[in-house]
């Protein structure tokens, strides 16, 4: 018979040894929980003496932001509440129930500070999660509750949306003074925040403190944890301030578009319409408080009474270029001296040139407009010779002579009856029909020297003309000249007042330039951490 190994026997045993431990480690974890529900009762504070209060340590483990709500002042939160007291009816002896030195047991059947949120604007007010507790055999007990915290946050808006907040969360005892709970702060812990999208986690801190009401001597302890918050700038910088700084830049653009052009006092009120929408989408976030004004607001305010003022001067500019001399009295000289002088001299601006079409892009200008400016030059310089001449009558001769003061003469005589009027010269300077004025049947001729030439040459003027004709005439050259100097002195002044709109324009688009750019520097000058 061969001989049984060595090492089985001892194997057999281990198997019998194991099981049993493992009958008597249930047994010995039911015997502690009866034994810890016998007679216990969750209703009395744990403590040997009366007059001694319990102890409780508050701390935090902050896990997440979940959302801010400025509108309605309410930060929403994810945290892990730490609360730890002493139990001195949940203690044992570990070497009496196998070594157990630690067990969990339901929150609901021991003893619980009433510890709440003062704060917290949750339909339930507590929101924390029932978990078991762990109790060990020195009867301290650890309770974690994890908890979605809805709790009211003063939001201030001053510097928004370059702002930084602190939201408290203050817990406390609500049944229990000082005399019975005392309540302390414990440690608080980051270690597994979850960083959110909006707001930066700067800072948690937190206080104990002692507050007496009206109602009681008593003093009341509270644990208040501050959470510094700041707002990440970046989505609000590009989505609401740099777009508003666009705006307000195209408002400067409408001062450089030509008043011809129709829509310069359209864009400025586009404009002005666009920024009243970003103001509406500010407000509808903001809190309906009057406690503070909201930077990016102030700015807004700034741009719109600069968009406000833009249409001011752009319907100042267009009034000024849209004057003509029958609807407007002529320029002032203190108007004339400060837009058309000193303005244009401090803007580095230079007055246009005459039109000249001879210019114009290296064209040749038609012989019809050519004409015509020949024909407008010569009426402006022969009315001071019309003006200055003398009629005199040489009934002998039938001749109209005028005399002018240059030295020159004009005789005009009447036409011999014997003379047919097809033997006239077709050379006759006042038939030809490319003279300026073209006079039919009559003919005349200018003498620089009248005594000698009137001697010495020949008659030119064979025609007849009567001296009422000849005056009225003359009339007629007096009314035309003077119509074209007074087109001419229309068509000047209303380029005076053309060049003043555009002097207004150069001045308002300076003047809001300036004022643009410094609102923006202040801007950036107040807000805390704009670059953060």
């Amino acid at each position: 018979m061969e001989s049984m190994p060595d090492y089985l026997p001892a194997l057999v045993l281990l198997l019998l040894s194991t099981r049993h431990q493992g009958v008597w480690a249930g047994d010995h974890e039911r015997r502690l929980y009866a034994k810890l529900a016998d007679g216990y009762n969750k209703l009395a504070r744990p403590v040997r003496n009366e007059s001694e209060p319990v102890l409780v340590l508050l701390g935090l483990d902050f896990q997440q932001i979940l959302d801010v709500d400025e509108k309605h002042q309410i930060m929403h939160s994810n945290v892990w509440l730490r609360m730890s007291w002493i139990d001195h009816y949940l203690t044992w002896e570990p070497s009496e129930y196998g070594n157990i030195r630690e067990v969990r047991l339901p929150i609901m059947n021991i003893w619980k500070p009433d510890v709440l949120l003062y704060n917290s604007v949750d339909q339930q007010f507590d929101s924390t999660w029932p978990v078991n507790a762990v109790v060990y055999h020195t009867g301290n007990v650890t309770w974690i509750p994890p908890a979605v915290i809805r709790s009211s946050c003063s939001i201030d808006i001053a510097y928004f949306p370059f702002d930084s907040q602190h939201c408290t969360m203050k817990f406390g005892s609500w049944t229990y003074s000082g005399f019975f709970t005392d309540l302390r702060n414990a440690s608080v812990s980051v270690g597994t925040y979850q960083p959110n999208g909006e707001w930066e986690l700067l800072d948690l801190t937190s206080t104990r403190s002692i507050f007496y009401y009206e109602c009681c001597p008593e003093p009341y302890y509270d644990i208040k944890f501050t959470i510094s918050i700041r707002r990440r700038t970046l989505y609000y910088g590009f989505n609401l301030v740099l777009p508003s700084m666009l705006i307000s830049a195209l408002a400067l653009l409408g001062f450089t578009l030509p008043a011809d052009s129709g829509e310069k006092l359209n864009l400025c009120v586009t404009i002005f319409m666009s920024l009243c929408v970003f103001m509406l989408m500010v407000a509808e976030a903001m809190p309906q408080t009057s406690d503070a004004l909201p930077l990016i607001e102030v700015y807004f305010s700034c741009i719109m009474f600069e968009v406000g003022a833009s249409v001011v001067c752009t319907v100042f500019a267009l009034n000024f270029h849209h004057r003509t001399p029958e609807s407007y009295h002529p320029m002032t000289s203190l108007t004339r001296k400060v837009l058309l002088e000193w303005l244009p001299i401090l803007l580095f601006m230079e007055r246009p040139p005459p039109f000249n079409p001879e210019q114009l892009n290296g064209h040749v200008v038609s012989e019809r407009h050519k004409e015509k400016r020949k024909s407008r030059s010569f009426i402006i310089d022969s009315e001071p010779l019309l003006n200055n001449c003398i009629t005199s009558h040489n009934h002998k001769t039938r001749a109209v002579h005028l005399d002018f003061c240059h030295g020159g003469r004009i005789e005009v005589r009447r036409r011999p009856r014997s003379v047919e009027r097809n033997s006239y010269p077709a050379s006759n300077p006042c038939n030809n029909s490319a003279s300026p004025f073209h006079l039919p049947k009559y003919s005349c001729t200018k003498l620089n020297n009248p005594p000698e030439v009137e001697r010495k040459s020949p008659l030119v003027t064979r025609n007849v003309l009567d001296e009422r004709q000849y005056a009225s005439i003359i009339e007629e050259l007096r009314v035309i000249s003077s119509r074209v100097k007074k087109e001419e002195l229309m068509h000047a002044q209303r380029a005076d007042w053309m060049f003043a709109a555009m002097v207004i324009d150069r001045v308002c688009f300076v003047t809001f330039s300036v004022f643009l750019i410094l609102c923006t520097l202040v801007l950036s000058y107040r807000a805390p951490h704009i670059f953060a």
